[in-house]
């Protein structure tokens, strides 16, 4: 009787498992399923056009985002509360060691490019700045246009946070400078918003421009005005600030976020990237294979 009993308990802790626990979820595939990704401010326009375009030739793939500045992203990856990212700039020395000293590995793949504006109200006489100019201005130096022959109007230069890859590239560029007098902004429409009734504006800006009521100033290096724009950020004489749309991610897998992936390195990605008017990559490599 007790046998039986047992045989009886056993069969009904099976079928409550079978019936409470259904059918396993679909497995992801590089074609297949659902992936969120992390993506910062300045990389989500090519990131999620990116996404529409892979996902129209991949009607079971769903590709979603969580918009994040650079630093909280890199965070999330190096406390493996998310599996991939997007930057908008490539990782530093420091947060490489990081993840080195978690025993994290790091898995790299560059997208593309894209030119950091200097933008300043449409009715500002000045063209352009050189290196000298601009760092006067970001230090606080100079702090009047009518000082670089514009009008006499006090100059408000506009950044995003430290870590975006707008600030980065100025760092880069002129190394940790002293000290700054800006007025650093959370997210770019922020800065919009801000910038919009000033006349004495300067940008740092790192997003698509087209019907903003700014124009570009030109960079002005050995006896060239270099206009800002996906040549002239790799060709010489080289304009030399720009983003490095970068996807980051600590996983080697072959689920549909490594599909997505790997249409966006690909050579139609890359294309779909240069039509959307960002330089390409151009990363030689048809499939990143994630095992």
């Amino acid at each position: 009787m007790m046998r039986l009993w047992l045989s009886v308990f056993v069969l009904v802790v099976c079928l409550v498992s079978i019936i409470g626990c259904g059918a396993p979820p679909p497995r992801s595939t590089m074609t297949s399923g659902k992936a969120v990704i992390g993506v910062s401010e300045a990389a989500y326009f090519p990131a999620w056009k990116l996404a529409v375009a892979f996902q129209a030739t991949n009607p079971k793939a769903s590709i979603s985002f969580q918009s994040r500045t650079n630093r909280q992203l890199v965070d999330s990856l190096l406390n493996e509360r998310v599996e991939e990212i997007f930057l908008d700039r490539a990782l530093v020395k420091a947060e490489s060691l990081a993840f080195q000293r978690a025993g994290l590995k790091l898995y790299t793949y560059p997208v593309a490019f894209y030119p950091v504006f200097l933008l300043a109200a449409e009715g500002n006489p000045v063209s352009s700045l050189d290196s000298t100019k601009l760092r006067e201005i970001l230090t606080g130096t100079i702090r009047n246009w009518l000082a670089l022959g514009g009008d006499d109007q006090s100059i408000t230069p506009y950044l995003p946070l430290p870590g975006e890859g707008a600030f980065q590239t100025i760092v880069q560029y002129y190394g940790e400078l002293d000290s700054m007098s800006v007025r650093i902004c959370s997210t770019y429409a922020q800065m919009l918003d801000l910038a919009k009734d000033d006349e004495g504006a300067l940008l740092v800006y790192s997003m698509p421009i087209e019907n903003l009521p700014f124009k570009r100033l030109a960079f002005g290096r050995a006896g060239y005005d270099i206009p800002a724009n996906v040549k002239t950020i790799f060709e010489e004489p080289v304009y030399p600030f720009r983003l490095d749309i970068t996807y980051v991610t600590t996983h080697n897998k072959d689920d549909v976020a490594a599909g997505y992936l790997t249409y966006a390195v690909s050579n139609t990605g890359q294309r779909e990237a240069m039509r959307l008017g960002y330089r390409p990559a151009a990363v030689p490599v048809r499939v990143v294979r994630m095992r």
